[in-house]
Order: C-alpha cells, then structure tokens, then sequence
C-alpha cells in the first residue's frame, strides 16, 4: 500500500487527504419546500459531501415500520444532480435496482447538488403510511419522500441538516428538535422556514412532520419526564379537539404500558394525526412520534356512541418498545437499500397486536364486552380460513410485501398479512399457559418486563432479538412447556384442523348463536349481506358476491365472486331478503337464488342449507378459571 501511495502524484494525495475527510464529517443539507403542497407537490433540494468518482445514491427502499421495499420510488420527477460548480452531470439509474443512482462526480467539487420534486397523495399499496399528502389547508410529510444518500452511508452516523419551507401562516409539529432550541415544546411556532438540528438519517427517517392552518397540540395529563402529546390536523379548527376524556384515557394507556413493557424508552413522544376521509386508515410507529390518518371526525365523534376506541393508537405507541427498542435480527440495517429480513413479524406485529387491545381494555378505550366481542369474531374468522392448511403464519411474514393489498377473489386461501391477527392469538394462547400453569401468579406481562429490559438505544436503531431469545425468555418465566415445539406447530407448520382451541383455555366455549348480540346488531340492517358465518358468502346492495368460505353452502353449490344475485326465493334481491331467507333456513333447508353469471346469463342455484343465521360469541365455562377477565383487568 506505501509504494502505491508513493506512486501517486502529490497534488492527488492533498486533494484526496482534504476532501475525504470533509466528505465524512459534514453533514448534507437539506431543504424541503412545501409551499406547493395543497397542489400534491412537494420540492427538495441536497447539499451532499462527495469525493471526485463514481458515487451511488440510494432512494429511501426499505422504509421502518413497512417491511418491505415499500419506497414509493414512483412519485418522484424532475430528478436533477449538478456539481459544486453548477453544472449539470449525468446519472444512471441501476435497472436492476431502481431506487439506487450512479453519477461520477468530478475532480474539485466537494459536494453535488441534488434536486428533485415529488407527487403527493398517490402511495403505492405499501407506502400509505410513510408517504407525503397535501390537503387544503394541511399535510403532512415523510422525509423519506423527499431525499436520496450516498450508498456508503451509515443512517446512524450520517448526518443530515434538514429545513422545512410552508406556506405563510401554517403551523409544523414533529419530534425532531429545532435550531431555535424547542426540543420538545410540542407545536412550533408560525414561520414560513423551520430549521431542524442536525439528525442522522436514522432519525430524520424516524420523524414525519405534520403541519396546517388550523394545526392543535394538546399534552396527555400524565406527570412523566417524557411529555407526551397529540397533535392534529384538519380543514377546521372545531376537528381537531380531542375531548379530554380521550386524553385521560390516552395518560391511563402510557400508564398501563409502562407496566407491561417498562419505563416509556424515549425522551418525549408525539402523536401526529392528519384528520381526512381522503387518506384515512394508517398509521405507522417512530421513536418519539406515531404518524396516523384518521377520519375527519374522529376527534369530535370520540367520546360519543359514533367514535371509536381508536386502537391503533396504543398499536403504534406499544411499538417504542416492541419495533424500536427491540427488533429481530436482520430486520434493519445500516442503510435503507438492505433486504429485511422478516420471519419474525409475528413477535414483532403479532406481540403488538394483542397488547393493542390489552392495553385498549385496561385503560377503557374498550370496555370488556367489546373485547371479548373482538376476540370473539377474531377466532371465527380464522376457524373459517382453509388458507391456514396450506401456508403457515411464518410464511405470510415471509411473504409480506405481496399480501398487503385484499385479495378480489378468495382471499381466504391466499390469505393475507395475519402474522398480526392470527399471531396475536398465538400470544394470548403463551399468557395463558403461563397464567395456568403459575396458578396465576405469572402472566406474559412478566414475559414482557424480562424480554424488553435492555439499555437506551440511538433513535433508529434498536437492540435486536432471535427466535432462540424468544424461547429462553418465555423459558426464563415458565419452563414447564415446550415453546420451541409450540411456535413450530401453531407459527411455522400450516394446521390441519381449523378448529382453534384458545376459548376453552380461557374458560369459554366459542358457540354460533342465532339471534345478534351486542355489536352484531348493527349490520343486520345493513343494505349489504354479510354471510360469512352462514351460508359462506358476502354480497354488496347490488348482489354481486364480493366474498367466499371455501367449503361453504355457497362454495358447494358452484357460486363465484363476480357473480350477482338477481332474486332471493323468487323475490328481488336486497341484503335483507337473503338475511330473511337464511333465518328461514332451518325449516326449508334450502335456499333458492337467481344468478347473472356473466353479465347475460341467468342461473338458479340451490344452496343446501339449515343453519339459520350464525354469531360467534365467546360463553362463559363456569367450570374453568375466567383468564379473559384476568387479562383485560387493569394493572
């Protein structure tokens, strides 16, 4: 290496000993001009360190909290690259690699300059939730959107000196700390330029930014050293107050968390809430923040008869620990272009999902009959699913990045991303065993407390975990079961019989009644025939068939989504007459239904039936122990 060295003329050592280095320590700017936002535009332009040769830049692929090469590499145009100089150079795209640039920078130009706009409002199937929106009035940015990095980078070293432009008057909140020293005083102050401190990629990453004319932060009224807040916008000042019983039961949820998982692992948190009917149903976890859209009014509607317990809020907030305390192995890396490696989504997904209504329950955004109602129609529909004799719950983590988006057609055999729902009842069915086994005097909070007790980590960076420190831990607090053989028969094996046997663990029976109860009353007089539980099938107020149980009264007599049910038993068809005709069922034992099979043609179809209407409900053994009741009782 010394003789090459000496073979070099002088002026390219003192050049490659100046410019190396100030490639390596300063940070790349970054200015974001939203000022076009209400038009679905976004602007940015990067101030990147670079040495003279050919130099890869990366568009943010693999983005936390999607799993899955979900950058929306799409929306992004006027893609433009010059030197310190101002002149332009040439990129080329890796064909092979489509979010990965290669320029060749030239001698004597200590930076590049790279510009580019993005489209807003139109994410791909996987990047609803890391994307960039503008609204009238309001929006809400993911850095991700708006920045390419050198390919060599490290996201935990690589710093970034980020400014946000807005149009006059509007207001930005963000867990990303302030040039002006707001660290965490919540919303920012009206300005058209915010001014962020130097980040490193990984947290830049880590901390979307919301922001509007009629923005609202209110603090959750919890005496914590890591202020808690929300944050809101919307099109009107009245949609985004969030009634204070709501923030009581959000201070009852940090709470109820740090007794399951531990002290809160960060030094503030946000939630960020874009409220629209046009990009609503999201939400993504971060650090110090969770970034959500919701319906226009969910806030307003929250604490009445017409709201909702809201639960992907504690699903993203039980995330700080279970995503960005703790990972599994492989699943981040130290740039935002490495594969993840996803086998493990049912610790990492599957855990959250069943302490989301755990902790729902215990600090009242559910009571306990609408969570047992929910655990009582999340068991029916996998006891209905012939997609799990097939593929196991491992292979649809594996899988993920294809099954986001609902199946048209049978969906019950492709299945979808049920690492969530079908590994939270491998979850409750552990805490279970742990809560019979101990006589009650352990539980899978315990689990929790061992598995998650780790030091601080760097935002965007979290300590990792394996399938072995799962099994030892669950091992650590009850060693009387074989977990390893648990995880491969319920996780890793597809299952024979669809038959779940959790209820009786609980101490319940899951029995089909035929009368509604509760929440099922509410679409009985609905326009649309939801079947499922009967005669095996879905069909909208037109009567075309939008969903099939394989092995139904409907799969076997030869019925097919697309086709439209025309009469009922020789009456029109509407959602009530084919309800009606199922209730009736036990005395005819059959079901007569006129069939437009393609558009043109006509069909009678008989579906043999004498079920009557079917309504999973859990009912109380009160020969066993009630561990329902234990679990969803407050800490």
């Amino acid at each position: 290496m010394l003789n090459r060295l000496r073979s070099l003329p002088i002026a390219v050592l003192i050049l490659a000993l100046l410019v190396a280095p100030a490639r390596a320590d300063r940070p790349m700017t970054l200015v974001v001009d939203a000022t076009d936002i209400e038009r679905r535009l976004v602007h940015s332009e990067m101030r990147i360190p670079a040495s003279p040769g050919e130099m890869d830049l990366y568009f943010v692929e693999w983005t936390p909290g999607n799993h899955n090469p979900s950058g929306p590499i799409q929306n992004v145009v006027n893609f433009r690259i010059e030197d310190s100089a101002g002149k332009a150079l040439h990129w080329r795209r890796d064909p092979t690699h489509v979010t990965r640039f290669t320029v060749d920078v030239p001698e004597r130009s200590p930076h590049i300059t790279v510009s580019l706009s993005y489209i807003c409002n139109q994410p791909g199937v996987n990047s609803r939730s890391t994307d960039t929106y503008g609204l009238p009035g309001y929006g809400g940015l993911n850095w991700n959107t708006v920045l390419v990095y050198p390919g060599e980078a490290d996201k935990g070293e690589f710093m970034v000196e980020a400014t946000l432009r807005l149009p006059r008057d509007w207001r930005a909140a963000t867990s990303l700390p302030r040039h002006d020293g707001a660290d965490k005083a919540g919303a920012e102050v009206r300005a058209t330029e915010h001014r962020y401190k130097p980040a490193t990629l990984a947290r830049l990453i880590d901390s979307p930014v919301i922001f509007g004319r009629h923005l609202n932060s209110q603090r959750i009224p919890i005496d914590h050293d890591a202020p808690h807040y929300v944050h809101s916008v919307a099109r009107s000042p009245e949609l985004c107050e969030l009634p204070e019983a709501r923030l009581e039961k959000f201070a009852e949820m940090v709470r109820q968390s740090e007794k399951i998982f531990g002290d809160f692992p960060f030094s503030q948190y946000h939630i960020l809430v874009i409220l629209s009917d046009a990009i609503t149903g999201f939400g993504i976890e971060q650090s110090e923040s969770t970034f959500i859209g919701m319906g226009e009014r969910s806030f307003v509607n929250a604490e009445t008869p017409r709201g909702g317990p809201m639960a992907v809020v504690p699903h993203e907030y039980i995330h700080c620990w279970n995503a960005k305390l703790m990972a599994p192995e492989g699943m981040f890396h130290e740039n935002f272009h490495t594969p993840a490696l996803t086998q493990l989504m049912w610790v990492y997904e599957g855990l959250t999902s069943y302490y989301t209504d755990i902790v729902a329950v215990r600090c009242g955004l559910l009571t306990e009959d609408e969570f047992v109602h929910r655990l009582a129609n999340r068991i029916n529909t996998y006891e209905l699913q012939a997609g799990r004799q097939w593929r196991s719950v491992e292979d649809t983590a594996a899988g993920l990045r294809h099954l986001r988006a609902r199946s048209a057609s049978w969906e019950d055999l492709r299945r979808r991303q049920d690492y969530y729902a079908e590994g939270a009842l491998f979850w409750m069915e552990v805490d279970a065993i742990i809560r019979v086994g101990t006589a009650g005097q352990r539980s899978l909070d315990d689990f929790c407390r061992v598995f998650f007790e780790v030091g601080p980590v760097p935002i965007g960076e979290p300590a990792t975990y394996t399938r072995d420190t799962v099994i030892d831990t669950l091992n650590r607090v009850y060693s009387d079961h074989d977990w390893d053989a648990l995880v491969r028969t319920r996780l890793e094996r597809p299952v024979e019989d669809l038959t779940i046997d959790l209820p009786a663990l609980l101490g319940y029976t899951l029995e089909r009644v035929n009368e509604p109860i509760g929440e099922h009353s509410s679409s009985d007089g609905d326009e649309h025939a939801s079947l499922r539980n009967s005669i095996g099938l879905n069909a909208n107020r037109e009567g075309e068939i939008t969903s099939m149980v394989a092995g139904s009264a409907a799969d076997r007599a030869r019925l097919g989504y697309g086709m439209r049910i025309v009469a009922v038993n020789g009456k029109s068809y509407s959602g009530d007459a084919l309800r009606e005709a199922v209730r009736q069922s036990p005395d005819t034992g059959r079901i007569e239904l006129l069939v437009n099979i393609d558009g043109e043609t006509l069909e009678t179809f008989t579906l043999r039936y004498n079920g009557g209407m079917r309504y999973p409900v859990l009912v109380r053994d009160e020969s066993a122990p009630d561990l329902l009741s234990a679990i969803a009782s407050p800490r």
